[in-house]
């Protein structure tokens, strides 16, 4: 059921009128400014004249679980714990280290719940972890979108390209590319008792936390990357203030810190697209440049959000169009020039010099170029026995080693290798009609031998 834009209510369960508090169980928007699902948390709070519990768990068996992915998010912690502390909310952070850590603890925490205020997230784990919730509550569950800029319920239909969102975007965005007021916390109690389990983490124990847990420990966490709101600001102010002015010409050169590198503290909700749209479109930066960079974080990635929305196949090569498989089926069995199974591409032994710098940089960083992620997309393609595999391939690698993968900028982006939200070209072999990139041509557009070396040294 509806309840406004932004919010819907998973079950037709009562409000707990015995309740000591409301819970907020954080998911995905993990920060404190500019989101939506907290705000609409402390609204319901204050009109019940109750304290706020904000809950946030990780567990150790999702998909891909390895200590780069546990440590970014651990790195967030300390400073939303302190936030709360200020607001006056109750928040609560529990570590599940293995299967003989306390589990079902949200559900110990709805006992004494009002009612429970959760993240509406198109994608990956989230859409079930609510599902089960609305079922199985015995209170109401209200999920609130806090996405992107304007509500995904603004679209109720998916979209078949950035040619048809975008005119609906420009219509509304004047109506939602502003500020958004904080809500006041009536009831204070940031120590208030609560039945859960609690972990501890600050930045000295972090390691040891994670070395603790039964996740993967191959893929270590980003030397370059940290996680939470601060890092995530850090890198906003130098990306306005020294990037953005050279966006147009610098965005498309790998070899250069040409482009915002914003997508893995915007996947794990550290920081809102609201807040940085808003200081894009305040920067003192040419028009273009910003014109250029909005359309990357308004109309792209909410197209995203819309597909993963609107299309259960988002994870899937079904969710592309008829005429892309079409011309799959008409060249399933072109003879490939190379083929490389999954183990030497993950260790970047390909003929390929450009496509292992690409590989290279994710399993180092934690991150890829979005221009040579294109290329590292396509080149699989042409390198699998099918596509089929190919997709699983590209999934795999990038939800493995990326900090943004398991979103649904990723999952759009590796089904527009294949076609999606793009039209048909020119024929050829092994592609079809699908559009084709090369390394050799791609790779003269900038500086491929500094990247190359440059990975070389990650």
């Amino acid at each position: 059921m509806r309840i406004n834009e932004r919010v819907i209510q998973l079950n037709d369960k009562p409000v707990n009128e015995k309740a000591r508090y409301v819970l907020y169980w954080m998911q995905m928007f993990k920060r404190v400014e500019n989101n939506h699902a907290l705000i609409w948390a402390i609204r319901k709070a204050n009109e019940l004249k109750l304290p706020l519990v904000v809950y946030e768990g990780l567990k150790y068996y999702y998909p891909w679980a390895s200590d780069r992915l546990h440590t970014f998010i651990l790195e967030g912690v300390e400073e939303k714990r302190e936030h709360c502390d200020k607001l006056g909310i109750r928040y609560v952070f529990y570590l599940q280290e293995n299967d003989n850590s306390p589990k079902q603890t949200v559900a110990r925490l709805a006992k004494e719940a009002a009612f429970i205020v959760t993240d509406d997230y198109p994608c990956f784990i989230i859409p079930h972890h609510n599902e089960v919730m609305g079922k199985k509550a015995e209170i109401a569950v209200h999920a609130v979108d806090s996405c992107g800029v304007i509500p995904m319920s603004k679209f109720d239909k998916e979209e078949y390209a950035a040619y048809t969102i975008r005119p609906k975007i420009d219509k509304l965005l004047d109506r939602y590319l502003k500020p958004i007021e904080m809500e006041k916390v009536d009831v204070k109690k940031p120590n208030l008792d609560v039945d859960c389990p609690e972990t501890e983490v600050t930045a000295d124990n972090i390691a040891d936390l994670v070395a603790g847990c039964d996740i993967d420990h191959t893929v270590k966490p980003s030397p370059y990357y940290h996680g939470g709101t601060k890092n995530a600001r850090k890198r906003l102010k130098r990306f306005v203030e020294e990037i953005l002015p050279d966006y147009d010409a610098a965005r498309n050169k790998p070899e250069k810190d040409g482009s915002s590198r914003m997508s893995s503290w915007l996947h794990f909700g550290f920081i809102s697209p609201l807040e940085i749209a808003l200081a894009v479109k305040d920067a003192k930066a040419p028009q273009d440049a910003k014109d250029a960079y909005l359309e990357e974080l308004i109309v792209r990635r909410e197209l995203s959000f819309n597909m993963t929305r609107h299309n259960k196949n988002y994870d899937s090569l079904k969710a592309l169009p008829d005429w892309v498989h079409e011309t799959m089926r008409e060249h399933a069995d072109d003879e490939r020039e190379h083929i490389y199974d999954l183990e030497e591409l993950e260790n970047a032994q390909t003929h390929d010099e450009l496509w292992n710098a690409a590989q290279r940089e994710m399993v180092a960083t934690g991150e890829m170029h979005n221009y040579v992620r294109m290329l590292w997309g396509k080149n699989v393609i042409a390198w699998s026995p099918s596509y089929e595999i190919a997709f699983e391939t590209l999934v795999h690698l990038n939800n493995k080693y990326c900090l943004d993968g398991r979103d649904p900028n990723s999952y759009a982006g590796i089904l527009w290798c294949f076609g999606k939200h793009d039209r048909p070209w020119m024929e050829r072999d092994v592609f079809g009609k699908i559009r084709i990139m090369k390394s050799g041509s791609t790779g003269k557009k900038f500086d491929s031998a500094k990247y190359i070396e440059w990975t070389k040294g990650l």
